[in-house]
């Protein structure tokens, strides 16, 4: 494995841990962050890598800091 793939695989677990939290479907975050839903199952496989501009919507679709989005990871 790709040093870089545990970066992603952390944020995308976060992202999991979060929006598991504000009770929100794949479907329904992807929906109201304007993404692709399988490009969001792909942020949360760690399969993607995602823009700051994309990581900025989905922190203000699931009311939270970027900063605590990427705090730990």
């Amino acid at each position: 494995m790709v040093r870089g793939n545990f970066f992603y695989n952390r944020l995308g677990e976060k992202i999991i841990s979060i929006r598991q939290k504000r009770k929100l479907s794949q479907e329904q975050l992807a929906l109201l962050s304007d993404l692709d839903r399988t490009y969001l199952a792909r942020i949360e496989e760690g399969k993607a890598n995602p823009s700051v501009k994309v990581l900025n919507k989905l922190s203000r679709v699931l009311k939270t800091r970027l900063s605590i989005l990427l705090k730990g990871v």
